[in-house]
């Protein structure tokens, strides 16, 4: 007959030590159920978090749109009179004004700066015109980005026509770097204004070399042959 195998010690031990284990693991999860409960509460809320945050952020971006869509319909509308222009304009900013404060965080409402600052300036605003470019320039996006060139030209413009020509003449140079060849011609006019025909010339000759605007380009061509004749 076969024997049977006596249990010895080390079984017992070993068996021991299975449900020692298991009891510790009961007695843990029952002292930290709240805490685990907790920590999955706020995984659980934290990934609603998210799915609502993008949801919502989704939503204030196309409502943001819409309202600086309908600003700028308003901004370029064309009233027969200057009282009627000037209400257009005035509507335009308070449109948006609006997307700035509700919709600050969205690139829309960020551009919104950009285009009251405009407005501003045709009413000739020229110091809130100012104070909004300089605002824009803060922020960062490919909105921003797209339009950084122009605020830093239009500024230019905005300190010439408060007769700050020294000011002018900066944001034309800053507007060149960041690649507005149109601001070549404040420039020359900031140098010609000053007396400085040799620079004026410089930069009328360098807009119509680079040739990537030619806004300007009959206009530039009637100051070289103005100012840049030899004496």
């Amino acid at each position: 007959m076969t024997k049977k195998k006596k249990m010895e010690t080390k079984d017992f031990l070993g068996f021991e030590n299975v449900v020692d284990f298991n009891e510790k693991l009961k007695a843990y999860f029952e002292e930290n159920a709240r805490q685990i409960i907790a920590i999955s509460l706020i995984i659980c809320l934290t990934a609603g978090a998210v799915a609502y945050w993008t949801i919502s952020s989704k939503a204030a971006a196309q409502a943001a749109q819409n309202m600086l869509n309908q600003a700028l319909t308003a901004m370029s509308a064309a009233p027969p009179t200057e009282a009627e222009r000037t209400a257009a304009l005035t509507s335009a900013i308070d449109m948006l004004s609006q997307t700035i404060e509700t919709y600050n965080r969205t690139e829309a409402g960020r551009a919104a700066l950009f285009y009251r600052a405009r407005c501003k300036s045709r009413i000739k605003d020229y110091s809130g015109a100012i104070t909004d470019y300089t605002a824009f320039l803060q922020y960062s996006g490919p909105m921003a980005e797209q339009l950084r060139a122009f605020a830093l030209e239009n500024l230019g413009y905005e300190h010439e026509a408060l007769g700050n020509t020294t000011e002018a003449l900066q944001w034309f140079e800053k507007a060149v770097q960041a690649g507005r060849t149109a601001a070549l011609v404040g420039m020359a006019r900031m140098h010609e204004n000053a007396g400085a025909k040799e620079q004026a010339c410089e930069c009328y000759r360098k807009y119509l070399a680079e040739q990537t605007d030619t806004g300007y380009q009959e206009f530039v061509e009637m100051k070289i042959n103005a100012v840049c004749r030899p004496e």
